[in-house]
């Protein structure tokens, strides 16, 4: 079963400190030491291999990055920021410290800071394509409308008509309330290019704001067509299924079967695991948590033999239950199940007092979940404080529907369900955190029979 335990080669990281041992002034050596260390989650070894690589004259962004990134691991942010400032100093275009700068500001609490290096480089670096898309991902997900709108027709004017520039300007546009300009350019450019399945999704998106249910179920169904894996066109063929009161909508989110609570033995300890993690002092700002902190990386691709053998447990009791359910070839969820999974990132969330989680999907899972380690005494009390609710979606499409199904957590439970559900929390009063953690899971591989979506 891949994704349990740490991803690294230790022969390779055995053989590249052969070859600093025959060599210490080979510093990529160094640097790529580093690498397979921290994947091998040890992050003092790779911070000492990474900075003999730097200090010795590895003056090249892509160290300045790993540098970076090994300290953000640390939690030691204040040095992980002048790393990443390192390496745009020495390449102004260089896509992934930009990047990582952004998702690591608003985690220091200058969230306001987090789209300030992209500027400049544009300015800089006009014609790097790639730069404008990661500037506009960066912009999309830190819900900065105006910027990304900004962005979006910059990008159009330099490089022309382009329908994945158009969409970015048309979830700015929609977000900003301009919903029929948005529709317009849209459809201009799902005219000259019909097959771009995240534009059908923005499409669908747009028409369920608009008020028209019935198109906007066409337009998802035409994402799930082009992209039946990811989950978005599922999610919002859902809504529009629901306002349609179509029959359809209790066949695809089938609340009752498919969340599916799993009673769990965590071991003694967890709690103080997970919360070693937690050294950010605020939420990314790209996630859907509020008033909480997340931590970084794969927590299943850790060297904590607890988390590792918590890993195992819930695969094996996760494939258990997903041997229960009905064959079903036609449905996005039923059809892809091979009775195993294979974990694609596994994270834990705390949340303080008055935290939640807005309505969100996972768009690149196929299953989620959320097991809960601790909770405080108010959400224990089963009064509906700190409940995970399934069925309401985001806010952003500007409906005002009830939770489908409520689930009233209790420590020790895990519960699982299709990513394309719409999942979020309610509020909470407590002093005591809200320590939750979270996976997300693909079919097992192994077991892939490849059937598809029969539609």
């Amino acid at each position: 079963m891949s994704g349990i335990g740490p991803p690294g080669s230790p022969q390779a990281a055995d053989a590249l400190a052969g070859r600093i041992a025959a060599d210490p002034g080979d510093l990529v050596a160094r640097h790529n030491l580093a690498n397979e260390l921290r994947r091998l989650d040890r992050l003092p070894e790779a911070l000492a291999s990474i900075d003999a690589a730097w200090s010795g004259g590895l003056r090249t962004p892509e160290t300045a990055t790993l540098r970076g990134q090994i300290l953000t691991d640390l939690g030691r942010f204040d040095e992980a920021l002048e790393a990443y400032r390192d390496a745009i100093g020495l390449r102004p275009d260089y896509v992934a410290a930009h990047s990582a700068l952004a998702q690591l500001l608003p985690q220091m609490g200058w969230a306001e800071q987090a789209l300030d290096s992209f500027g400049p480089a544009l300015a800089r670096s006009p014609g790097t394509g790639v730069l404008w898309v990661a500037a506009m991902e960066a912009a999309k997900s830190h819900r900065a409308h105006e910027q990304l709108l900004a962005w979006a027709d910059a990008a159009e004017q330099r490089f022309g008509s382009d329908t994945m520039v158009t969409t970015f300007a048309a979830n700015a546009l929609s977000a900003l309330g301009r919903d029929d300009e948005a529709f317009t350019r849209l459809a201009r450019a799902l005219a000259l290019e019909p097959d771009f399945a995240p534009a059908h999704a923005t499409m669908a998106h747009l028409l369920i704001r608009l008020g028209e249910p019935a198109q906007a179920a066409a337009a998802a169904g035409e994402a799930t067509r082009l992209a039946p894996d990811d989950q978005s066109g599922w999610a919002l063929l859902g809504v529009a299924l629901r306002l349609l009161e179509d029959e359809r909508e209790h066949w695809l989110c089938d609340y009752e079967r498919l969340v599916m609570p799993i009673d769990l033995a965590l071991e003694p300890g967890l709690g103080a695991v997970l919360e070693k993690g937690h050294l950010a002092r605020a939420q990314p700002a790209e996630q859907s948590l509020r008033g909480g902190t997340q931590t970084g990386g794969n927590l299943f691709e850790s060297a904590e033999p607890m988390l590792l053998r918590l890993a195992r447990q819930i695969a094996d009791r996760v494939g258990e239950t997903l041997a229960r359910l009905p064959a079903d070839p036609t449905h996005p969820f039923l059809a892809r199940n091979t009775g195993g999974i294979d974990f694609a990132g596994a994270w834990s969330v705390r949340l303080a007092g008055a935290g939640f989680h807005i309505g969100h999907i996972h768009p690149a899972g196929w299953l989620s979940s959320a097991l809960y380690v601790s909770l405080p005494e108010s959400v224990r009390a089963g009064t509906g404080e700190g409940a995970l609710t399934f069925g309401v979606p985001d806010a952003a499409l500007g409906l005002d529907l009830p939770p489908r199904r409520l689930v009233q957590p209790r420590e020790g439970q895990l519960v699982v369900f299709p990513s394309y559900f719409w999942h979020g929390t309610t509020p909470f009063e407590s002093s005591s955190h809200r320590l939750t953690l979270a996976f997300d899971a693909l079919p097992a591989q192994h077991r892939l029979d490849n059937a598809a979506v029969q539609r």
